[in-house]
């Protein structure tokens, strides 16, 4: 899509109530704000899965510190249906202060998708959507978590 092109998307969304400034950086990439929703925090956290242990590198925002504020938890794993991703779901959400209105997973990668309080371990991309957050950079490859079983008891705990 040309510059043109996403102005004039943002300038017909803005008059549907979408924020054009909203429009534009999950349409064109930006790379600053990408970059600043994936700022390393130093935490750490492990997910233990069917005697398999995956770190994950915490991103420093209030969602990923809410979380880390819960641990220790068990879940379980569910496949969401055509999506490259692992869903934790969990029984209560996590903070949204400060997120962004929404992101496109990196792979792989760990976020939060506040609309069906899960958790989800990307690993294929999924796109942009509203109400996704970064948590963290998860250590496995794309093919450990794809094959992660459904049903599958998953303890998340901080290591750090």
């Amino acid at each position: 899509m040309t510059k043109r092109q996403l102005i004039a998307a943002a300038s017909i969304l803005s008059v549907a109530g979408v924020g054009t400034v909203d429009v534009l950086r999950a349409q064109s990439g930006d790379a600053a704000i990408h970059e600043e929703l994936r700022k390393p925090s130093g935490n750490k956290i492990a997910i233990r899965i069917e005697g398999k242990m995956f770190t994950i590198d915490l991103y420093d925002n209030a969602t990923a510190g809410d979380l880390v504020t819960k641990l220790p938890l068990t879940v379980k794993v569910s496949d969401y249906p055509g999506y490259d991703e692992k869903l934790l779901r969990l029984k209560e959400g996590l903070s949204m202060k400060g997120a962004p209105k929404g992101d496109e997973p990196e792979i792989p990668e760990v976020g939060y998708y506040e609309p069906g309080r899960w958790i989800a371990l990307y690993y294929g991309p999924i796109g942009y959507w509203p109400g996704k957050v970064p948590l963290g950079r998860i250590h496995a490859s794309v093919d450990e978590i794809r094959t992660i079983p459904e049903s599958a008891s998953v303890t998340i705990e901080n290591i750090r």
